[in-house]
């Protein structure tokens, strides 16, 4: 079902399907309405280190013919061509980091030429685990791992390795410059490699995601929920 989904967007073959499925509780099936990846806010915590957050708003009201674009992509599903792979191979330097992964597939995607879609209908659900069922996460795995349990080495450890994710979307407090200053210039190796894309600028994408880095602010885009781009 997704083939024939992600072969009907307008950007094929370089066509991405992401969004946030619905938990186990919730419904899917081909008579479902599929959610969209329209906003994001830069995350006020401190643990979060102000990074760029994804959200879902909003779903289709109409099932339109053929999928409609979105500006940002879920790590957890996202559905396109082996290709992708090659021009926006998994970064191996991004150990230990979960918030910031979304953002930073987002803009080399869109960056390489490709194009994220929403798709149409819920066809999967995901077992969404809060902290509250008292199941394990990734953050106590690293504690277990390094024989320092508890969430509080992991978060040690993501507040340096996130700062590559900052000089990819461009806060000015990770600028190489900056990085470096404070002993951390290793992050940044083979940034290079996998980085931004070469067929969209940039300056382009903060524009098409609505998202101002200086101001941290991010703007809701009519366009997402009302599915003008094709």
């Amino acid at each position: 079902l997704y083939t024939k989904e992600v072969q009907l967007a307008k950007n094929y073959p370089k066509a991405i399907l992401s969004a946030y499925p619905p938990g186990f509780g919730g419904t899917k099936g081909e008579d479902t309405h599929g959610a969209k990846l329209c906003a994001c806010e830069f995350s006020k915590t401190d643990v979060e280190h102000h990074i760029i957050r994804i959200n879902s708003a909003g779903n289709y009201d109409k099932i339109p013919p053929n999928p409609k674009q979105t500006p940002f992509m879920a790590a957890g599903f996202f559905f396109a061509r082996a290709e992708f792979l090659v021009d926006v191979p998994f970064d191996p330097l991004l150990p230990w980091c979960f918030m910031g992964e979304e953002i930073a597939l987002s803009m080399r995607s869109w960056t390489s030429g490709w194009r994220i879609y929403a798709p149409r209908h819920n066809l999967i659900a995901h077992q969404y685990r809060p902290g509250r069922m008292g199941l394990p996460k990734f953050w106590e795995t690293v504690g277990r791992t390094y024989n320092r349990p508890g969430p509080g080495f992991n978060t040690k450890l993501q507040k340096i390795v996130i700062k590559r994710i900052k000089h990819l979307v461009g806060y000015p407090s990770a600028s190489k410059e900056q990085v470096d200053s404070e002993g951390d210039g290793a992050v940044l190796d083979d940034i290079e490699y996998y980085g931004l894309g070469n067929e969209e600028t940039y300056t382009a994408y903060l524009e098409y995601a609505g998202i101002d880095v200086e101001k941290e602010s991010c703007k809701l885009q009519q366009w997402c929920m009302q599915g003008l781009y094709d």
